[in-house]
């Protein structure tokens, strides 16, 4: 892995998630399934309370309608469709609070999980360092990384200074490989096996993110769809469930997939290194054939949407989008940033440059009517500069837009303490 930096990393406490392939099942009994396989003791998602709350909420939303409706019509329509008096100014205001306290009920209960899945997937993030850790170190031992304290020892007895340090790494490697390739072998099936149970762990991490995230995504949606902004406790979209996915995270797998690489890349080596008799001989030892390695699936797709819809509102020209798709007046429809995913989902791209023509085109026509009204009718002064400042507005944003990168959140990952350098 040339050019990628070895991170020094702790190990912290093993934390277990189990998961599995859920197929078309609906989300309910997905969660009941994977908490219920699930021995680690970890948080999940309070689905079914939420549910009720919203469910509750609705009920008195109807009820408050119905009695609002039969005090709009002197209590005529209430009374004859229920049977009821008609609803005193009081009882309307009470309902008004209950429906409000129901709504805050929910939302602490939305607090609640996110405050205790957040620290679990930051547990899980230290032990997947640790086992990262450990794959790295049992690398080293078996000299297919290379630290940087290694390699300064090299180049200082070298009689010339060296210019490609990945070369050199790759014959350090080939050196270790023609001079013991039983001990190679076996340090590689070794490292296959841990680096399975690698993958399983991070499998269970990255489907851990995915249904709490599908869960908050799936409730918060039907939430905004179904609460009058009026009501609501908080500012729409709630997008806090966002921070569950973080950059950590996927860099994390990101180092599991560069395991896999740095051990794929090493057997090709023993097999350039070694006679073909030679390795077969060596290789029945061990069963005939090299451990399979586990192909990891990382980030699944409602995590993937989390990064894709951070990354389109972290462009400027469209930071207006939050607050504007908060608000009932006439906007976007409710739900708009809980797309699902594999849904058409896009705030950029070609849909924000049709509405930025849509935007620009009545000003431009605006500005042609201006210049052929007559002297008395066109724009002042104070006008004309107004519209040019916006024009000049526009372009420096579209510039600045063209110059971010689209995957700016998302750095690579950071160089940890010291550490070496891990080059095959």
């Amino acid at each position: 892995l040339q050019g990628q930096p070895f991170v020094v990393l702790h190990a912290g406490p093993l934390q277990l998630c189990k998961s599995g392939l859920f197929g078309a099942m609906r989300f309910g009994k997905k969660l009941a399934l994977q908490v219920m396989e699930d021995n680690s003791g970890a948080p999940y998602l309070s689905h079914k309370p939420m549910k009720e709350a919203i469910n509750r909420t609705v009920r008195e939303l109807r009820l408050y309608q119905a009695r609002m409706q039969g005090w709009q019509e002197g209590g005529n329509a209430g009374g004859a469709a229920g049977g009821m008096a008609p609803a005193s100014s009081e009882e309307l205001a009470e309902l008004e609070e209950r429906i409000a306290s129901f709504d805050r009920q929910l939302f602490a209960l939305v607090d609640d999980d996110l405050a205790r899945i957040h620290q679990h997937v930051r547990l899980g993030e230290t032990s997947l360092q640790g086992l990262l850790a450990q794959q790295q170190r049992h690398l080293i031992d078996a000299s297919l990384l290379v630290e940087e304290s290694q390699m300064q020892r090299l180049e200082k007895i070298l009689p010339q200074a060296v210019e490609d340090r990945a070369s050199l790494c790759r014959q350090v490697v080939e050196l270790r490989i023609q001079s013991d390739p039983v001990a190679v072998a076996n340090d590689l099936q070794n490292l296959g096996a841990e680096y399975n149970a690698l993958v399983d762990f991070a499998a269970q991490h990255s489907q851990y993110l995915e249904i709490n995230v599908a869960g908050f995504r799936k409730l918060l949606k039907r939430h905004e769809k179904q609460i009058p902004h009026r009501f609501r406790s908080r500012p729409m979209p709630c997008l806090g469930f966002h921070r569950l996915v973080t950059h950590t995270s996927r860099n994390l797998l990101d180092m599991v997939r560069q395991m896999q690489a740095l051990l794929v890349d090493a057997r090709q080596r023993f097999h350039n290194a070694v006679a073909p008799d030679q390795a077969a001989q060596i290789l029945r030892a061990s069963g005939g054939q090299w451990v399979e390695l586990q192909e990891l699936r990382g980030l699944g797709p409602e995590c993937e949407m989390v990064l894709n819809i951070q990354r389109q509102l972290k462009d400027p020209m469209n930071s207006h989008l939050v607050g504007d798709l908060g608000s009932d007046l006439g906007g976007p429809s409710p739900g708009f940033l809980y797309p699902k995913p594999g849904g058409p989902m896009r705030i950029g791209g070609q849909q924000q440059q049709q509405q930025q023509q849509n935007h620009q085109q009545p000003q431009h026509q605006q500005h042609n009517r201006a210049l052929m009204a007559p002297q008395g009718d066109r724009p002042s002064a104070a006008q004309n500069h107004h519209h040019q400042m916006h024009q000049q507005q526009l372009q420096m944003q579209q510039a600045y837009a063209a110059s971010i990168p689209m995957d700016m959140m998302w750095g690579g990952y950071p160089s940890g303490h010291g550490g070496a350098v891990a080059q095959v």
